[in-house]
């Protein structure tokens, strides 16, 4: 699902977007925009659009950087912040009896008794329980627009294990980006030692969330849409001498590193700024697929990838259960800038302890002492090809004629040639043998 915004022409040009500067571009509804541009041509050339969708039936907003103007420049005001909290205060209202909180699924909107009647032929969800207003995850309809806020929830399994991280870590503060199920797993089960703040695209949560633990966010800016819960989430940054904060993140597979890894850094720098620290890296867990490890690292050479296979409950191929699963199990991971030895994996889910590299690895994950490491990304058993000098997946063979293993089914010389990609630094041009990267991992 990781995608690449790209241009189509004669020859397929990648489209690179720049956020460093969000605050100085034009403004859609929903935020700054990002500035996109090809590399050719460079930012001069580009064009403004909006940083939640990538989709303009979802979002219209496009302005070539030529014809930008000062004016275009102001702010655009979200008023709907207001009207949420609203229905939030009449939600929550004390005067009403117990029983009487229902929500309209066809409308996405929070009633009480005397609301009923607009919406009695809607899908409704009479006298929610109070398990359900704790965790709204546990009843809202997840959103499945891959090409905006596509929402996928973490199985039972994964909460728990993200627990015992957060537990063995000694953590005391979440911040949760994009991660709703996360946050209201810790705020049933860990409320005691943990505190946890979600910052969510989603403005749903907040009918069901105060402003000192949810803020209506887009994380692809870092921006807020309002300044109540912005002040909040400020206050939720300062820690005392005896707490630690992470920074959970789980975002969309279709967003670009790039605005996320900006994201996470300006987060880092308000919390250094807040705390009068110099600078330096927060905890950080990002999930997203072991098939981005390169573009995770890109925007951040400290992340490493665990082993830890994280499954959903609403997506067929993103979990190790249903005829649609992977035989290699689900293929999202976590990306995080802890030190590997300090997570442990569960060995009754096929985790095992590799006393070589010092940390938990997948069962099927084997040590390679040509390598010296556990060399599996994608679920398999790695092989060594001593022509590659590094290990592969088990279904490449080598073909001497390319110089490097590859698939060994319909398998085109040239085609593979021309499009040849080096699996160090996963770029065109060149193989491993030839890497930059390799070069300085030898000196």
């Amino acid at each position: 699902m990781k995608f690449h915004i790209e241009q189509k022409n004669k020859h397929t040009t990648k489209l690179l977007v720049k956020c460093e500067d969000e605050e100085r571009y034009p403004h859609c509804q929903h935020g700054p925009t990002l500035l996109f541009y090809t590399k050719d041509k460079g930012p001069q050339e580009g064009f403004y659009s909006c940083a939640a969708y990538r989709d303009r039936k979802l979002c219209p907003y496009y302005l070539p950087v030529k014809d930008l103007k000062s004016n275009q420049l102001n702010r655009v005001y979200n008023n709907l912040s207001g009207e949420y909290r609203k229905l939030r205060e009449k939600f929550w209202d004390e005067t009403y009896q117990k029983g009487e909180q229902h929500y309209c699924l066809t409308c996405n909107v929070p009633l009480r008794e005397a609301d009923l009647q607009p919406h009695s032929g809607h899908n409704l969800l009479r006298s929610l329980r109070e398990s359900n207003i704790n965790d709204p995850t546990t009843f809202l309809l997840p959103l499945d627009n891959d090409k905006g806020n596509a929402q996928y929830y973490f199985d039972l399994k994964a909460l728990q294990f993200f627990e015992n991280c957060l537990r063995e870590l000694k953590i005391s503060k979440v911040l949760c980006l994009g991660a709703p199920r996360l946050h209201g797993y810790l705020r049933n089960h860990c409320k005691t030692w943990l505190q946890s703040f979600l910052l969510d695209f989603d403005h749903r949560f907040f009918y069901f969330y105060d402003d000192d633990e949810f803020a209506w966010y887009n994380m692809c800016n870092n921006h807020f849409f309002d300044e109540c819960q912005k002040r909040e989430f400020l206050r939720f940054l300062k820690i005392q001498s005896s707490q630690r904060l992470l920074l959970f993140t789980d975002p969309p597979f279709g967003c670009r590193t790039e605005p996320i890894g900006n994201t996470l850094r300006e987060i880092t720098k308000t919390f250094t700024r807040i705390n009068y620290m110099p600078h330096q890296p927060l905890p950080t867990f990002w999930v997203f697929p072991y098939y981005s490890e390169h573009y995770v690292q890109e925007e951040s050479s400290a992340f490493e990838m665990c082993d830890y296979k994280i499954n959903y409950i609403n997506h067929l191929s993103y979990t190790d259960n249903g005829h649609k699963s992977r035989k290699l199990g689900s293929p999202v991971r976590v990306f995080t800038n802890v030190p590997l030895e300090l997570l442990t994996l569960p060995i009754k889910e096929g985790y095992k302890y590799c006393s070589l590299c010092k940390r938990y690895t997948a069962l099927e994950n084997h040590h390679c002492n040509k390598c010296n490491k556990c060399p599996s990304k994608n679920g398999a058993t790695y092989r060594h090809c001593l022509h590659c000098c590094l290990c592969v997946k088990p279904y490449y063979i080598h073909c001497h004629q390319c110089g490097r293993c590859t698939q060994r089914e319909n398998h085109n010389c040239a085609e593979y040639q021309a499009k040849q990609r080096c699996w160090t630094c996963n770029k065109q041009g060149h193989t491993e043998h030839k890497c930059p990267l390799s070069k300085k991992k030898k000196q």
